[in-house]
């Protein structure tokens, strides 16, 4: 072989290893990009236990920090919870009021100071005339563990029926005012666990949807050769 060949040989042999070279370079430069971004995109998609957490504290907020330009769902658990709580805060305010009205009325008309006393104490005043009517009851009735003292501040006596069917009545509403507050603590509780749910399937559902892109230097016969897929989930 002359050295002309040999020449011709040689630089075609090193621009084949030129070409080698830079589709390695731009290769792995695409892998490494392609990481890169996928790693960047991964780190600013909300986290699902986040979204959860955010609407057990606030319902809605979880939508919101999932996406903030459509959280319309997240709106609705959000002012759910507003009617929810001023209606607990109105039933409060309401109740306590019934309660003064009550204690001022027993005070007024029975002569017996109900604050602080626990609800058999109320329930006795509103069923007997005074006292001693109810320990004799009890008495009859050996329910002996329900005895009341009898002292003075345990003393009460109506003035008449009337006055104790009252009495009855206003006790009722008061109950009936506090049996309320169990619903609406549920349904206030039932409402951050749904906004809690959405916001973290559609957290999950963010991270399901990222493309993912990959490379091989084989090709799908097994073959020397560039291979590139990318995924996308719907």
């Amino acid at each position: 072989m002359n050295t002309e060949l040999k020449t011709r040989v040689i630089q075609h042999l090193k621009f084949k290893i030129l070409n080698v070279e830079l589709l390695l370079i731009l290769f792995f430069g695409l892998i490494s990009m392609d990481a890169n971004a996928q790693f960047q995109q991964k780190e600013d998609l909300p986290s699902p236990r986040g979204a959860f957490l955010r609407s057990m504290v606030v319902p809605g907020w979880g939508h919101h920090y999932v996406d903030k330009t459509d959280w319309t769902r997240g709106q609705y658990h959000m002012a759910a919870d507003a009617v929810m709580l001023l209606s607990y805060m109105g039933l409060k305010v309401r109740t306590n009021h019934l309660e003064t009205n009550l204690q001022t009325y027993a005070m007024s008309k029975a002569g017996v100071d109900l604050a602080g006393r626990d609800r058999n104490m109320f329930i006795a005043v509103g069923n007997f005339d005074n006292l001693q009517a109810y320990n004799d009851y009890q008495l009859q009735s050996r329910n002996w563990d329900n005895l009341i003292a009898d002292v003075p501040e345990n003393q009460w006596n109506w003035g008449s029926g009337g006055q104790r069917i009252r009495y009855q009545d206003m006790r009722e509403q008061v109950d009936k005012n506090n049996n309320q507050f169990p619903a609406i603590i549920t349904l206030m509780v039932a409402n951050r666990l749904v906004s809690g749910i959405s916001a973290f399937a559609r957290a999950r559902k963010a991270w399901e949807n990222v493309p993912e892109a990959s490379f091989s230097y084989l090709n799908e016969f097994g073959e020397p050769g560039f291979t590139a897929s990318v995924r996308f989930g719907f």
